[in-house]
Formats: structure tokens, sequence, C-alpha cells
């Protein structure tokens, strides 16, 4: 059976081998080819009628900066399949979060680093390299698919398009058609890509990120610098162990900050408290007294400006562990997002 569907993908390679170069191919479940296209840049121009090979001569005059070209195809069962014959778009973390959003997502890259993707409900659950291994939520769920495809990590190079290819049919149970392949199908041009995450994926995979006012800074973090600074204090102070009724104030008058932020007293004490708290950094040294200046920053009524110095000057202190190096990670890049 393995034998079967590896020699049906080999003919079509075969057929259409302008994939074989630096193609990206994604199934994506739930969808139509508008809402697919969606998902793969901020400005797209299309559709219009072009075929695959049309598609990637194109690609290959325009040049390694020129915008990024994409094809579409749908199927009667709720699929979509979308080909970049030069590009690698389709298997971004950015990019396959909303192509899985609603359901599943596969996407298989070829070229000089060949690798594939599983997405669900936006979440990565394995991704395979050739060359390096794998990782993921689950990074074993597809073994038992897996079987008799040499696409594991380590097989042999030459191999590997097709069996990926097939386990794509495996997983999702949609054909390739080599004849509709052949066909002209609907041509995007990606003009703006997606940005890349100023959080890097192995982090928001952190459990620390599924904390819900992590999780909430990492959805859009230019809407809460606010809780930004809040949680930059409370990092600073717990991993310092400072205290005293100057600290508690603080922290008390940050949480009214968040919960009712256009409430003037809360902002109005933050003058008092900042003062108070700068008498505290003369008889304090090292990491102590940083925290006590990521306090003052964090009080801050300028949620921008609070957010960045906070977390600017929290960076510096020595958290003690792994999850704290995980939250300031996150803080930082988020008060630095546009």
């Amino acid at each position: 059976m393995a034998d079967d569907l590896l020699e049906y993908y080999r003919h079509l390679l075969d057929k259409h081998w302008v994939l074989r170069e630096s193609a990206c191919v994604c199934w994506i479940g739930d969808a139509t080819k508008p809402s697919a296209a969606r998902h793969f840049g901020i400005d797209l121009v299309g559709p219009s009628p072009q075929t695959l090979l049309e598609a990637a001569e194109e690609a290959d005059s325009a040049g390694e900066h020129a915008p990024g070209i994409l094809v579409l195809d749908e199927f009667l069962d709720g699929w979509a399949l979308s080909v970049e014959p030069r590009g690698a778009q389709g298997i971004r973390p950015e990019v396959m979060r909303g192509l899985s959003a609603r359901g599943t997502a596969f996407a298989v890259r070829f070229g000089p680093r060949p690798e594939f993707a599983l997405y669900r409900q936006g979440v990565r659950v394995t991704h395979v390299q050739q060359q390096t291994g794998r990782w993921g939520a689950a990074p074993h769920e597809l073994d038992e698919q897996m079987k008799g495809l040499p696409c594991v990590e380590g097989s042999p190079e030459d191999t590997w398009p097709e069996a990926a290819l097939a386990l794509g049919e495996r997983v999702t149970g949609v054909r390739l058609d080599i004849d509709r392949l052949g066909g002209e199908l609907d041509r995007y041009t990606i003009l703006r890509r997606l940005p890349v995450d100023p959080v890097p994926l192995a982090l928001r995979e952190h459990p620390v990120a599924r904390e819900p006012e992590f999780a909430a800074i990492l959805a859009d973090p230019a809407a809460h610098r606010r809780t930004i600074a809040v949680l930059a204090a409370r990092q600073a102070v717990t991993d310092t162990g400072l205290g005293g009724p100057e600290v508690a104030a603080a922290l008390r008058s940050l949480t009214t900050m968040v919960s009712r932020p256009k409430a003037g007293n809360g902002r109005l004490d933050a003058a008092a408290l900042r003062a108070g708290l700068r008498t505290l950094i003369p008889g304090l040294d090292g990491d102590r007294a940083l925290a006590v200046k990521v306090l003052i920053a964090a009080l801050d009524p300028d949620d921008g400006v609070a957010s960045g110095e906070a977390t600017r000057l929290g960076w510096r202190i020595h958290s003690g562990g792994q999850d704290g190096e995980v939250r300031w990670t996150i803080l930082r890049t988020c008060a630095r997002t546009p």
C-alpha cells in the first residue's frame, strides 16, 4: 500500500518537476481559497488564472526579494490546497497558526531543507526536518501514519518529497490530482508577508505563554502595555524578594491602573508612590535596587513608557529560574513590538 502511494507521488513529482526544487505545498482544512489566501500576507492581489509552471517561471525571473506568488485550489470536502512554487510562507508558524485556526493544516516544504509540519487549532502538533529532527506539542503523533514512508528525520533526501506528500494524503485524506495541478489555478500575489513573531514560537509553546495574562499580551501586545508594566513589576518583586509597605502600595496602585485604566486616583497616587520608592534606592544594591527602579518605571502614567522602561530595567535582573527568564523575554519583546 505504501509502495503504491509512493509511486503515485513519484509520478506526480516527475510530471510537475518544478515542485522538487523549492516549493511549499499546504493542505488547509475547513477553508476556501479566499479565506486561505488571507492568512498568507497583509496585502494580496488576486485571484487571476495561472498554471503552476507559469507561476514558477515568473518567480524564477522575478528575483529573491520580489512579491511572493501563491496558487490555490479547492476541494469539495472543505479542503483547500496552496502551492508556492518558489517560497515557504506556508510552513511559517505565523502563517500556519492562521491556516489551522479552524481545523487542521499540513505543509510540506521541498528544497535544501526538506520538512513538514502539522498544525491543529492554531497549535503546532509536530514539525519534522529531514536534517535536524522533530519537535512540537506531540512530535510522535504521526508515527503510525508515517509507517512505510521514508520521511522521518535522517531518511534519504531523494525519497523524502514523495514520502512527505504521501503522508499529507494519509493525514488529510485528500489526494493531490496530477491533472488539476497541470491546469489553471487561482494565483495570488503576496505584496506584504506576515511579520515575524516578536516572540519565537519555541517560547509561545512554553507553559508560561498559556497563562491567561501572558496569552493576552502575546495576542495583542500594543493593547496590553499597562499589563506588561504590571507583570514586569510583579516579576521584579518575585525575583528579588523585595518587600515592605511602599512596595505593597505600589503593586496595589498598579493593579488599579489595569482594572480601572481611566480612573484618575490611581495615577495621581502614583506620583507620590514613585517619590517614596526613590528614597529606598540608596539603601539597596544589585537586583533589589533594580527591582525598585522597575516599580518606579511601571508607575509612569504613560502606558508605553511604563512598559518599555520597566522591561528594559527588569531584563537585567537575575531571574533565578527558566520560567522567570521566559517571562522576561516575553514581556521585553512584547513591550518593544510596535
